[in-house]
């Protein structure tokens, strides 16, 4: 592993919200780079996609702020808060989130394995 793959895992592993832009602005890298880091990441066993984290962890449940946008008191349903009719069961009544798994787009959402953690490098 190189010097710059390991300062993306321990971005990664620092337990801290990156977004792809932080993480390229923080270690000055472009956006080609990072995808090549995280297959580079991926393909050593440090990284995992969301949907093989699920199938080796069939008893996984998604917790609930995964279903919806939060509650009403959390100021999840929009920066103005709820609207004035509530929240709906379903997440926010503005109709801007869903509660439904097969809505929520996981395609791109890395999972650190074991190794990222046992593991030097």
């Amino acid at each position: 592993m190189n010097k710059i793959e390991t300062a993306v895992l321990d971005f990664l592993k620092s337990g801290m919200v990156y977004s792809d832009g932080a993480i390229m602005k923080n270690l000055g890298i472009d956006e080609l780079e990072l995808e090549n880091i995280y297959a580079s990441l991926t393909k050593q066993g440090y990284l995992e996609s969301y949907e093989d984290f699920l199938k080796r962890n069939p008893d996984y449940e998604k917790g609930e702020e995964e279903h919806s946008c939060g509650g009403c008191s959390s100021g999840g349903c929009s920066s103005g808060g709820c609207s004035s009719g509530g929240c709906s069961s379903g997440g926010c009544s503005s109709g801007g989130c869903s509660s439904k798994d097969e809505d929520i787009d996981y395609s791109k959402i890395k999972v650190l394995t074991e190794k990222a953690f046992i593991y030097s490098y």
